[in-house]
């Protein structure tokens, strides 16, 4: 990402000079005034172009390099583009020496552009809110509101409800005079919208569970395992982690493995996935373990080793916009059924809601605590829009008005007579009233 600097004499100039710069989706930072001008600054992406052009002084010595020594294979040119001593595959007599670069340096470079990638899918989801946003505000004001109802419409911006979802409902809400009333017609339309029929809990058959990192599926795989080894028996349920490169990893799936108890194996090829599945023909139930980097690839590896496997994502509640358009939408992967977790640490699921109600996947098992147990096998849309609706509602809980105390006979308070004294003309000693 790069930040650009636009000053002009007001913020109208400043802007139209920025979208006829960086066109009409440019991301504006902040907006100064700065010795009577206006200063805008705005975020670029790095395209591929200026990345490739960062690196071609390496990868240019690196090619001369090669054109120098045909036989040096692409280790070599890693090593070169990292700015270290040539490799040598073998030593004098034809004996290998050990490797100077590892693999790990490939695995890492792959890794970091994935996660470039996920902050420019993030950058572009916000683009896109700013610019819906600034296209919707216009409209929004010019409506006739009441003020319960615009105080609602704010509760709506602070929950980090998505842009679109929020126009829709605003479209609903618009003509109403009270919060409860505005409050009971959204739920109602978001119930109706998302409505989908549920797919019941994996119980046979191969199955992989993918998603993003950190999203839980190791844990909803185990609590899974839990459920079915609790059905039909410890003896019936395998586990497989596939491919799973991160430090402690397999170290983790063994302990938590072993706490359900049932057996876990794994496979780093998919030549071994498929010896390892033909061993386990004889389980009901196998459940296989994806990590969340290169996810399309692991799963078409999978896919090619066992064509009858079916997969399902899982996402956490707090998902953002982005992280589930680009695992359910954009990944090209046909989705079984749609696992969430991390009910218990998601307070606003609104971009989780909007997907729902725009993509007709179904919800499979949810998790809403961080126990094997705490598997929640009813998830249904309606409960994730009563989640998300609840913490909108302001509205304090109605109290029973107190009982009016009712009084048999009226009282009546017999006063004294004002003392003469008060209307004496004079006193002795400058003071009034009669002093005798």
């Amino acid at each position: 990402m790069e930040l650009k600097r636009i000053l002009a004499n007001d913020t109208k100039s400043a802007t139209d000079r920025a979208m006829a710069l960086y066109g009409r989706d440019v991301l504006i930072i902040s907006n100064h005034t700065v010795d009577g001008q206006t200063e805008l600054v705005v975020a670029l992406d790095i395209g591929e172009q200026s990345m490739d052009s960062t690196v071609s002084a390496p990868l240019a010595t690196a090619q001369s390099a090669s054109a120098q020594a045909p036989s040096s294979n692409f280790m070599d040119h890693l090593a070169q583009a990292q700015g270290r001593a040539p490799l040598r595959q073998e030593g004098a007599g034809g004996r290998k020496e050990p490797v100077l670069a590892k693999v790990d340096d490939e695995r890492d470079y792959l890794r970091s552009r994935e996660i470039m990638d996920m902050i420019r899918d993030e950058l572009a989801s916000l683009r896109r809110e700013i610019s819906l946003s600034q296209k919707t505000l216009g409209w929004q004001s010019s409506l006739n509101l009441s003020p319960e109802v615009e105080d609602l419409l704010g509760s709506f911006t602070r929950a980090g409800m998505p842009t679109g979802l929020r126009t829709l409902l605003l479209d609903t809400v618009k003509d109403m005079r009270s919060e409860h009333e505005a409050l009971l017609a959204v739920r109602s339309q978001l119930e109706q919208i998302a409505r989908r029929p549920s797919v019941a809990l994996p119980m046979s058959g191969i199955h992989l569970l993918a998603g993003p990192s950190g999203s839980g599926k190791s844990m909803m795989v185990m609590r899974l395992a839990n459920h079915a080894a609790a059905q039909m028996g410890h003896d019936k349920v395998a586990i497989v982690s596939y491919r799973d490169e991160r430090v402690g990893a397999w170290a983790h799936t063994q302990t938590m493995a072993a706490q359900v108890g049932v057996e876990c194996f794994r496979a780093d090829t998919s030549v071994e996935l498929s010896t390892v599945l033909d061993a386990l023909a004889g389980r009901r139930l196998v459940l296989i373990d994806t990590a969340g980097a290169h996810m399309p690839e692991r799963i078409t590896e999978i896919q090619s080793a066992c064509p009858a496997c079916e997969a399902h994502a899982v996402v956490s509640a707090d998902a953002s916009s982005a992280t589930l358009r680009r695992t359910l939408r954009t990944s090209g992967i046909r989705w079984n059924s749609l696992m969430v977790s991390k009910l218990d640490e998601s307070i606003q699921p609104w971009p989780l809601v909007e997907f729902l109600c725009d993509n007709f996947l179904s919800l499979s098992a949810a998790s809403d605590g961080p126990q094997l147990g705490a598997l929640k096998r009813d998830l249904g849309t309606g409960a994730l829009v009563e989640m998300a609706v609840a913490q909108l509602s302001r509205v304090p809980e109605s109290v029973a008005p107190l009982a009016s105390i009712q009084v048999a006979k009226p009282i009546s308070i017999k006063l004294q007579p004002p003392s003469p004294r008060l209307f004496a003309s004079a006193s002795p000693r400058g003071l009034r009233g009669p002093f005798n």
